[in-house]
């Protein structure tokens, strides 16, 4: 918006909908930019996790919340030493610290579950127990699944739907998550779900 910006993070639930301005509001369309021609540009979310920052566009890339941010999976400087060397010193469970954004930005719940499986790692490995080979391991299937998962236009569980009620489809390749009690895809034990720092976790 010229010298200012906003900057919005969905968290768990938010969505965008682009509606006609004379439509009626939804209880949980919190935040409405009115567009000009005659529709909106409405932010909803239930859970009201999500957040909003208005700053200075010059400003931008210097707030706390976007520098403290990891590297995501896609990007080239996410490299097996960088990975090592963040989490080598704690003995915090694999499945937390990749959880953790200021590692890597972007792989939430059920893509880290996807991630371990791939991987070959337990969710309860401490980060001091994972070798550069399990770092490896971890990237390249980050790498995988995301650029998959992206194509297919993302995960669609429960409540998710796009602006234009699309929903994604790499809920079809899951091979772990919500899958307790079934077949392992490639050794037929059985798929168990735990807690680990509070999430619900397969494997």
């Amino acid at each position: 918006l010229g010298d200012y910006s906003y900057i919005s993070h969905l968290r768990m639930e938010g969505k965008y909908f682009i509606k006609p301005t004379k439509e009626e509001y939804n209880k949980h369309e919190h935040i409405v930019f009115h567009l000009d021609n005659n529709l909106d540009l409405r932010y909803h979310d239930v859970r009201k996790f999500g957040v909003m920052i208005h700053a200075k566009t010059n400003d931008i890339l210097n707030l706390e919340e976007l520098k403290k941010l990891g590297i995501e999976p896609d990007n080239n400087d996410l490299t097996i030493d960088y990975l090592y060397r963040k989490i080598t010193k704690s003995n915090k469970p694999i499945k937390e610290l990749l959880l953790d954004q200021t590692i890597i930005n972007g792989l939430g719940n059920i893509y880290v579950d996807e991630v371990l499986f791939k991987s070959k790692i337990n969710p309860l490995k401490q980060g001091n127990k994972i070798t550069k080979d399990d770092c490896n391991n971890i990237i390249q299937s980050s790498k995988e699944i995301i650029n998959k998962a992206t194509e297919l236009g993302g995960t669609t569980i429960r409540s998710y739907t796009s602006s234009l009620g699309v929903t994604g489809h790499y809920q079809d390749y899951l091979c772990v998550h919500t899958k307790v009690g079934k077949n392992c895809p490639i050794c037929k034990s059985i798929i168990k779900k735990i807690r680990v720092g509070g999430r619900g976790t397969y494997y």
